[in-house]
């Protein structure tokens, strides 16, 4: 045993017990590698203990009594300081590979769990918004949009409206998304082109109507944004940066808090969503029969392969000034 590393062979005398009925009598004890002899004085073995079952019944007191094993009726008193220190490290030695099992088992069992929570709690956050994204109906998700708008109202200035110039924005929804129930408002001071927001909302910002002469770049802004409302869904992005009790809270009774929304709202004007990449786009203008070239040139856009398009404007002229008067 490793306990005895060093210690060839140990001898002393002792008493033992050989049982509850019969007296204890003087013998020779003999601790070899794996086992302790007793002997009487003629040299004649009266018991073998195997070490790795030895235990001590009196710990710390003297002199020292060991057992073969914990039920053993049979018992050896020993009182040589080399014998007994030698026997304890025996002892020790067990008792460590006894708990040993149980704390691996223990060990591994907490790792196992926290390494069960890590996995939970960092899949559940996704599987929730992944979740919500399914189950909030459409009336709740324009609550949402709508909410966004009033606080981007209070940073923008407020929303413009004119009957000329409604009926020129139901012009542009019907021309940009037929089948789609798209909404659309104008901000006065929006800074962005246009932005996306949830409940199918795109909002228009009254410098794109100024800086334009030529509807079809107005046009080409809006449907931008709803390209990149297909790709990146602005709902998604919401929950997206929703903290988890926040969106337990929308899953549990169906409210947002303001603070959450305004939270957003911020991070939507310091970020606005990137636009897909020109070749999807194009598909889309050519999908409205949208003229590429006005809106390519307005952002700085490649117009190669844009030949003079032959596609009717966006809005007449006086639904266009109807538009660009909507915040006057």
């Amino acid at each position: 045993m490793t306990a005895l590393a060093g210690i060839e062979r140990l001898e002393t005398t002792a008493f033992w017990h050989p049982g509850a009925e019969a007296p204890r009598q003087e013998v020779y004890v003999t601790l070899g590698e794996a086992e302790l002899v007793v002997q009487d004085f003629a040299g004649t073995a009266l018991s073998h203990w195997s070490l790795p079952a030895l235990v001590r019944r009196n710990p710390r007191r003297m002199p020292a009594l060991y057992a073969p094993h914990e039920e053993a009726g049979e018992e050896l008193e020993i009182a040589e300081p080399e014998m007994i220190a030698a026997l304890d490290r025996v002892v020790s030695a067990v008792e460590t590979g006894r708990r040993r099992p149980g704390a691996l088992r223990r060990l591994l069992l907490a790792t196992a769990v926290v390494a069960a929570l890590v996995t939970m709690l960092a899949w559940l956050p996704g599987a929730l918004r992944r979740h919500a994204v399914d189950i909030i109906p459409p009336a709740q998700a324009r609550d949402i949009g709508d909410r966004m708008l009033d606080a981007l109202a209070r940073r923008a200035g407020p929303t413009c409206n004119s009957i000329p110039g409604d009926e020129a924005l139901a012009t542009l929804r019907q021309r940009l998304a037929p089948t789609r129930p798209l909404r659309l408002a104008v901000l006065r001071e929006l800074e962005p082109p246009a932005l996306a927001l949830p409940g199918n909302l795109i909002v228009l910002s009254n410098r794109t109507l100024d800086s334009h002469d030529d509807p079809d770049v107005t046009a080409g802004h809006l449907l931008a944004s709803i390209v990149t409302a297909r790709t990146a869904p602005p709902l998604r992005a919401f929950l997206r940066d929703l903290g988890l009790v926040d969106l337990a809270r929308l899953l549990a009774s169906g409210r947002v808090p303001d603070h959450a929304v305004a939270s957003r709202v911020e991070a939507l004007l310091a970020d606005p969503p990137e636009l897909p990449v020109d070749e999807r786009l194009r598909a889309a203008f050519d999908a409205a029969h949208l003229a590429w070239a006005p809106w390519a040139d307005a952002t700085g856009r490649p117009t190669a392969g844009a030949a003079p398009s032959d596609m009717p404007p966006s809005l007449d002229d006086t639904a266009w000034l109807a538009l660009r008067d909507i915040c006057r």
